[in-house]
């Protein structure tokens, strides 16, 4: 039998801490980066090149009270004709840096900018989780070819 004093100490324990970090990246001249971003168009338009992707993405923009882009993300990068994100991947930016507003984007590679139902059922599921923090989901944008898809405009949100 050992006694206490044998035995090996237990080694600390680690919690890890959240750093958030800034990546600048340029934007298109002309962007609304220091005026409001109301318009699907305007956000259709900023994310056009997604349109050109061979794979789904989603993008997460996060926006002040005055909706005044703080900041994007992307939150996930699928498959041709699918995409999996996790309400928590989609808010962990907005949480962290207190946004008010957030705006969703991801492309549909097929050209049409349709919403599917797992896309529907996503949106409203993120908007319930969204509104139990207290932030507003203002739309959340589908890109095709040449033409998008906003569920704002569509009466969903």
């Amino acid at each position: 039998m050992q006694n206490e004093e044998s035995q090996p100490p237990t080694p600390p324990a680690y919690l890890r801490e959240l750093t958030i970090k800034y990546r600048k990246k340029r934007v298109k001249n002309g962007a609304p980066v220091d005026e409001p971003l109301i318009d699907p168009e305007q956000v259709a338009a900023l994310f056009r090149d997604m349109e050109d992707e061979a794979k789904e993405k989603m993008v997460a923009i996060c926006l002040d009270a005055k909706l005044k882009v703080i900041c994007f993300e992307v939150v996930a990068i699928g498959t041709v004709n699918g995409i999996y994100g996790r309400p928590a991947e989609v808010l962990r930016a907005p949480i962290a840096l207190n946004a008010y507003n957030v705006i969703l984007v991801h492309n549909h590679p097929s050209g049409d900018p349709t919403p599917s139902p797992e896309d529907e059922t996503f949106t409203r599921e993120l908007r319930r989780y969204m509104q139990g923090l207290g932030i507003r989901f203002c739309d959340h944008i589908i890109i095709g070819q040449g033409d998008y898809y906003s569920f704002s405009d569509a009466g969903v949100l």
